[in-house]
């Protein structure tokens, strides 16, 4: 508080610190001015620098993880005899042959009474795709925070906590679950087609593990440096 007088009667007035305007004397009624209006405040953002480039690479990175993995829904992780013969991707193997190919869902080889394959093909497939959601999880929570700091958007305090506490969690599981699911479909490839010749990664699925494991790398690097 501020204690003025009048400057019709000279009584004294109490005021708050940051009043201003016009005002009118309790004692006399007269109207006077007091105070100034006070200056915008521009908030300073924290990406007001130039984003390191660590954190411009993990960004990149876990966007290209985020794409690939999208894409490798749809693609052959690993292949059987040479000329990719038979491939296996999330959702079911392809047979080409030719210039002709044939594919089977994971669920189809119930009906053919190859249970093992169907078991190892869907345990490969829930993988990919909890992999999928973990990746997409981590680019939402690296969106929040971006975004939150930059003060373009406001988001609950426990928000913010889950966003930032769960960065290094969903990067890493990204990179378990395709790892994991790679295995377990080369160890099912091996008992139903060993005898076709020893299943190898593709190409795609040898460069899908080295950008999540690159992610996960800058992740830490990133965590390091905050």
């Amino acid at each position: 508080m501020v204690v003025i007088q009048c400057p019709h009667c000279e009584e004294e007035i109490e005021l708050d610190d940051d009043a201003f305007g016009e005002f009118q004397c309790p004692h006399c009624e007269g109207e006077f001015e007091w105070g100034e209006k006070p200056k915008a405040i521009v908030k300073e953002s924290v990406y007001s620098e130039p984003m390191s480039g660590t954190k411009a690479a993990s960004h990149a990175l876990h966007g290209v993880g985020g794409l690939m993995l999208i894409i490798g829904a749809f693609t052959g992780w690993i292949a059987v005899v040479i000329g990719d013969f038979l491939s296996a991707g999330p959702f079911g193997m392809k047979v080409s042959i030719f210039g002709f190919s044939a594919t089977s869902g994971w669920f189809n080889f119930f009906e053919d009474e190859n249970s093992v394959m169907a078991i190892f093909g869907i345990t490969f497939m829930i993988l990919v795709i909890i992999a999928i959601v973990v990746q997409i999880a981590h680019l939402v929570f690296r969106a929040v925070i971006h975004m939150e700091d930059s003060g373009k958007l406001e988001v609950s305090l426990e928000m913010a906590y889950r966003s930032y506490y769960y960065r290094w969690h969903t990067s890493l599981a990204a990179l378990i679950c395709s790892v994991a699911g790679l295995i377990v479909m080369e160890i099912g490839l091996l008992i139903g087609f060993g005898e076709f010749g020893f299943p190898r990664p593709s190409l795609f699925a040898i460069l899908l593990i080295g950008v999540l494991g690159g992610q996960f790398y800058m992740m830490n690097k990133e965590l390091a440096n905050e």
